[in-house]
Formats: structure tokens, C-alpha cells, sequence
């Protein structure tokens, strides 16, 4: 069977906008477990392109949950989120993982940590660490990065002092615009 560059655009489209719709759902999730929350930190091996889970921060970079240290999450206890994860069970860290490379391998961006969450403890060399905000406190490493694709669930306003004239503000979930992404990503996390 055939399918038209129009079908799959559209398809293209709605995966994205479904994974924006989950990158959501984790926010919540992390939040609700982890009050303060404001970033979901992982490490992108950049030679294997492969994401692993690395730490929960706050908007200081205070890590309230490192990774390196396999355990459980905190019980979900608020009943609408429990149920928007189906079977999966959101305390166990290898079922967020997993969600999250689906979501980006439907084109989804994550967004690099900014400098203010950077923690003395982080790699200075070796993988780039990436992020999700978490909050409407956090911020992107790069206001500009990933166009429509980057999986942004909130954000702090952009400074109007950052943004280009005529770029549109950081798109939202609930977002239509067509996807403009780019196949390659940056080569090392800002700033190193």
C-alpha cells in the first residue's frame, strides 16, 4: 500500500502532538511525586544516540532524585494520573525511560539544561545532558532549539530580550503548527 507525503505529514503531525500531550502526563507525574520539581535531566550518549535517565532537579539544580541510585519512585497518589498510565506502573524509572525515547522517536526534541540547573556533580566531557521542564519556573537551555518538535510541556516566558522579531513564542501541547525539525542535533550541550 502507498501512503501520500499528505498522510504522512498528517501522521507525522499527531505523533508528535500525542507525544507533547505524554511529555505532559510525565511533568505532572514528576511534580506531583517530587513538589519543586523543574527538570527531568538525562544523559544523551551523542556516539550511541541513546538517552538514560539521570536526575529530577529543582530550578536551582538541586537534585531531590539521582538516578544512579536504582530504587522506586514515590507512590502516585493523585488518581487521574495513576489512570493516564494505563498498566505501566509511573514508580518504576525504567518505564519513564522507555516512554520517553517512543516520544522521541517519533521526532519529539528535548530541550538542553540550562547553566542555573547545572549541578557541581555534572559530566563536563562524554554525554550532553538534556532535559524536560517540568515547571513554568524552568527554562531551556537554548530558547530556539527544536522548533515545533522540541517536547516542551512549560516553560518560563521566553525574555523578550531573546526572542528573534517575528519568532513566535516556545509552541505549546496543544499546538498545530507543521513540524520543522532538523535530522542532526547539536554536537555538545551549551556552554561546554
Amino acid at each position: 500500500m502507498r501512503t501520500t507525503v499528505d498522510h504522512f505529514t498528517t501522521a507525522r503531525e499527531a505523533a508528535l502532538a500525542t507525544a507533547r500531550g505524554l511529555a505532559r502526563t510525565i511533568a505532572d507525574t514528576l511534580t506531583a511525586m517530587y513538589p519543586g520539581a523543574a527538570y527531568l535531566v538525562l544523559r544523551w550518549d551523542q556516539d550511541d544516540d541513546v538517552l538514560w535517565l539521570q536526575s529530577i532537579r529543582n530550578t536551582t539544580g538541586v537534585i531531590l532524585c539521582d538516578f544512579d541510585t536504582p530504587a522506586e519512585l514515590p507512590e502516585l497518589t493523585d488518581t487521574d494520573l495513576r489512570q493516564a498510565w494505563g498498566d505501566l506502573d509511573p514508580r518504576q524509572p525504567v518505564n519513564l525511560l522507555a516512554l520517553i525515547r517512543l516520544m522521541e522517536d517519533t521526532g519529539g526534541r528535548l530541550d538542553f539544561l540550562p547553566e542555573t540547573a547545572e549541578h557541581e556533580d555534572d559530566p563536563h566531557e562524554g554525554p550532553s545532558l538534556v532535559c524536560i521542564l517540568l515547571s513554568e519556573k524552568a527554562e531551556p537551555g537554548l530558547w530556539d532549539w527544536g522548533g515545533t518538535a522540541v517536547l516542551r510541556p512549560y516553560s518560563a516566558p521566553e525574555p523578550p530580550a531573546l526572542r528573534t522579531e517575528g519568532t513566535p513564542p516556545p509552541c505549546s501541547v496543544t499546538s498545530t503548527a507543521p513540524i520543522t525539525t532538523s535530522p542532526v542535533k547539536p554536537a555538545a550541550t551549551p556552554g561546554t
